[in-house]
């Protein structure tokens, strides 16, 4: 197996499940949380502290666009000519890929760490949260649900790109 056929594997793989996972939360789990209230922040907030899934999303994320940039660079080369002649569609679909994944740790990481810490300020309080501490986790949820639909678009547009 050459180093061509390993990029390819964790460009594709990574990809993957970094677009399958952003639109299962747009589609099914962001739904879900808003309709469940209180109960859907915590378990969001459980999302965010118990597991690693902030960290595993930002990473597949991460994996798709370096493996995809190494790929297009060994096999395209950044030749002006060649991005804005017959590669095009590719190119536009990097950028889409690439613009997806600095779309999702713009809105996503920075609001899902605030979520964070605000979750842990909320646990030691021994109560309910305030109707400003609810505004701020309202808020939070609000940006990581923008920043999903922007990535999906984003993501969508990329894979276009890749079978144009």
């Amino acid at each position: 197996m050459d180093f061509t056929t390993v990029l390819r594997f964790i460009h594709i793989s990574s990809a993957i499940f970094w677009m399958g996972t952003t639109l299962f939360m747009l589609f099914f789990l962001e739904p879900v949380i808003q309709r469940a209230g209180q109960a859907g922040s915590r378990v969001m907030q459980m999302l965010a502290t118990e597991t690693h899934f902030p960290q595993i999303i930002a990473l597949s994320g991460l994996s798709t666009v370096l493996a995809g940039l190494a790929l297009y660079g060994m096999m395209h080369g950044f030749d002006l000519a060649i991005l804005f002649g017959p590669r095009l569609p590719l190119a536009l679909g990097a950028l889409a890929g690439i613009l997806a994944f600095f779309t999702g740790s713009y809105f996503q990481g920075r609001s899902a760490k605030q979520l964070v810490a605000l979750g842990t300020t909320i646990a030691t309080q021994n109560g309910p949260p305030t109707p400003e501490q609810m505004a701020q986790m309202q808020h939070h949820q609000a940006r990581i649900a923008l920043g999903t639909r922007i990535a999906a678009v984003l993501m969508v547009l990329a894979v276009i790109g890749m079978v144009a």
